[in-house]
């Protein structure tokens, strides 16, 4: 056009571009504070000009599209960090607990253990025919169960929350990818001719973030504006209209634990999973609970058989061998869901020095079994027996009775795991503390109900002390058992070389063992088994001396119940190194774990500082690109309300222009 016509046409092409871009910067003011908003902008040009007279006359202008600021990678990073993030938090929330639990400075289960070794055993090991004492020690032991369970149920509960959580954002996961793949095909339909449905891509960009919050994930982008989302280790959740839903499903050989697991075919994808609240839970459970279950339990079955087998090789008030003090948690025997056949399996502990804090699986392939650790992924060594249609399966502690196994069968074997959670004091009687060693020694020989001593060398017979082998060059005793009182007599005498003795029942004289004696040497051993089991073994004592006369005696007799010789041992037992192959105490198997915690939620605590300030940053770079900057809207507020106010002046100049060419030719 040109002319008046023209100016008219120019200056109202101006006056639209001016009111479009007026109202694109009003819509991302008042999207300032609008989560996940991308700031938009218009994108004007120039019309194509007309040939009027020789000369190329403008036509004005127009707004081509209303394009959003949007940056993919650096989005793309937001996803990214906002998952590490997110992951990071929950493990940290998790963890805390646990610290608490096991590391605070007011935590139950360690001043238990110090209260029931410090104030009850060595109570009675003090004053032990002492019945006061020796209740102590029973209320300290009932205290110290009920602190062990404690702790574990605590540990317990953190488990099921686990599983309720992994519930939970599962659902949210299904929500989010479903409101995804909605948008993927509304974005799709509407997109065409070079435009884009701004608020579309910037609700479904949003719903991306909040799933990235929930777990890992990787993001594509497809034709048609559409977006294809994968979680971390490639699974696929939203493929343009398709989303695909989770589940939780019991884990096939612990159904106490739920896995993640796709809902249509059931198929688990919880190993890999990372990332996000469902990544931090999985990473809480596997690397943090469950190990910490697995050493707790481990202390109490250490605990458990180190108690109970020093009280099996003491006296009681009554002169009888120790019951049970404290009962642990059974080996937990897990058969996978697709087994066939009927399997029968059953563990139990049988050295809890070899125990470790690690999972089994299991695997029979038909004719031979393998059990490898979990932790490690190593091979544990294995020895089997067969009687009958029982196989008897021995590694790391742990002996299992197999029976009905199929080729193919695999089984989970947590030997620790419930060991806390059962655990219990036994014992409610506290005559049947078993305070008392074995045997006391004495020189000489009963006669009439009294001891008599004659004797005129300078041999010396111990107290002795229990063994689990009766050692290289011992005399053993096999027609006795622990604690039948026993005579030694020497059967030759003289100051060097070696004098030979025997060994009777006082007042017997069958002949139970004989034996020689090197003199001025370390001694001759002599091994007394116990017959029962536990604790099996033998107790040993020590002849030994420079003079030996013919005719000297030694008295074995049953400890009275003022002895506190068996008490003393089980005071060391705080101390002694009974876990860990011979590596580590009860004391500092806990002080392990304590400390492994503790490092845990240090390391929990710093990860998420970090991922809290890369996520801080990432978002930063993100928004510098697709963030409101109010200052800049208002700058642009003036700009186009004056390029409008201009375009409408010029409208005006036009419609005068055009009145009084009307007036001139009226």
């Amino acid at each position: 056009m040109s002319g008046i016509s023209g100016l008219l046409n120019n200056a109202l092409t101006g006056l639209q571009a001016a009111q479009s871009a007026l109202q694109v910067t009003g819509n991302n003011i008042a999207n300032v504070n609008t989560p996940g908003y991308s700031r938009e902008t218009s994108v004007q040009s120039t019309l194509t000009p007309s040939l009027y007279g020789g000369q190329y006359l403008g036509n004005g202008t127009q707004i081509d599209a209303i394009t959003r600021s949007y940056n993919s990678y650096l989005q793309s990073q937001v996803w990214s960090t906002t998952a590490t993030a997110s992951g990071a938090s929950t493990v940290n929330t998790q963890l805390q607990s646990i610290v608490n639990l096991l590391a605070g400075t007011n935590a139950g289960l360690s001043t238990s253990i110090n209260q029931f070794f410090a104030s009850g055993v060595a109570q009675v090991a003090a004053n032990p025919s002492d019945i006061p004492s020796r209740q102590n020690l029973i209320s300290q032991s009932q205290a110290l169960a009920q602190s062990v369970q404690s702790s574990a149920q605590q540990l317990q509960n953190a488990s099921d929350g686990v599983n309720q959580q992994l519930g939970q954002s599962v659902t949210a996961i299904n929500s989010l990818t479903q409101q995804i793949a909605q948008l993927n095909v509304q974005i799709n339909s509407m997109s065409g001719a070079g435009s884009t449905p701004n608020s579309m891509l910037d609700q479904r960009d949003q719903l991306i973030t909040q799933l990235s919050s929930q777990v890992g994930i990787t993001v594509l982008a497809q034709d048609g504006n559409q977006v294809n989302v994968f979680t971390g280790n490639g699974q696929v959740l939203v493929a343009g209209a398709q989303s695909f839903d989770l589940k939780t499903t019991p884990n096939a050989y612990d159904p106490s634990q739920l896995e993640v697991a796709y809902a249509a075919n059931g198929a688990v994808l919880s190993q890999g999973l990372q990332g996000g609240t469902l990544g931090g839970l999985l990473q809480f459970r596997s690397q943090v609970l469950q190990p910490a279950q697995n050493a707790l339990g481990r202390i109490a079955d250490g605990l458990a058989s180190a108690m109970n087998s020093q009280q099996a090789q003491g006296l009681d008030l009554n002169g009888q061998f120790g019951a049970a003090m404290f009962q642990s948690g059974p080996v937990q025997v897990l058969g996978n869901a697709g087994n066939t056949g009927n399997a029968v399996i059953s563990g139990t502990v049988v050295d809890a020095n070899a125990l470790t804090t690690a999972d089994y699986r299991l695997n029979f392939d038909g004719s031979a079994w393998t059990a490898t650790n979990l932790s490690t992924g190593q091979a544990a060594t294995l020895s089997t027996s067969v009687s009958g249609a029982t196989t008897t399966l021995n590694f790391d502690g742990v002996q299992l009775n197999v029976s009905g196994a199929q080729a193919g069968n695999s089984f989970e074997v947590l030997p620790t795991r419930y060991g806390a959670l059962n655990f219990q004091s036994t014992l409610t009687d506290p005559t049947k503390i078993a305070a008392a060693s074995p045997y006391v020694s004495s020189a000489g020989q009963m006669q009439s109900g009294s001891l008599v001593n004659t004797n005129l060398g300078n041999l010396t017979l111990s107290s002795g002390q229990y063994s689990a082998t009766s050692g290289a060059g011992a005399t053993l005793i096999t027609g006795a058992s622990v604690p039948t009182a026993l005579q030694i007599t020497m059967t030759s005498g003289g100051t060097s070389g070696s004098v030979g003795f025997q060994v009777t029942q006082p007042g017997s004289a069958t002949v139970l063992a004989t034996g020689s004696l090197s003199l001025g040497g370390s001694g001759q051993v002599l091994s007394i088994p116990y017959a029962n089991n536990p604790p099996g073994g033998y107790w040993n004592v020590t002849l030994a001396g420079s003079t030996a006369v013919s005719g000297d005696t030694f008295t074995l007799s049953a400890a009275s119940g003022g002895n506190g010789g068996n008490a003393q041992a089980m005071a060391a037992l705080q101390t002694a190194k009974t876990l860990g192959q011979g590596s580590t105490s009860l004391e500092g198997a806990y002080s392990q774990l304590v400390s492994q915690v503790a490092t845990q939620g240090n390391q929990a605590q710093s990860a998420l500082s970090a991922a809290t300030s890369v996520a801080a940053q990432a978002t930063a770079a993100q928004q510098s690109v697709s963030g409101v900057n109010l200052d800049e809207e208002a700058t642009n507020l003036i700009q186009y309300q004056q390029a409008y106010q201009a375009a409408a002046k010029a409208i005006q100049v036009g419609n005068s222009l055009f009145t009084s060419l009307l007036q001139a030719v009226q």
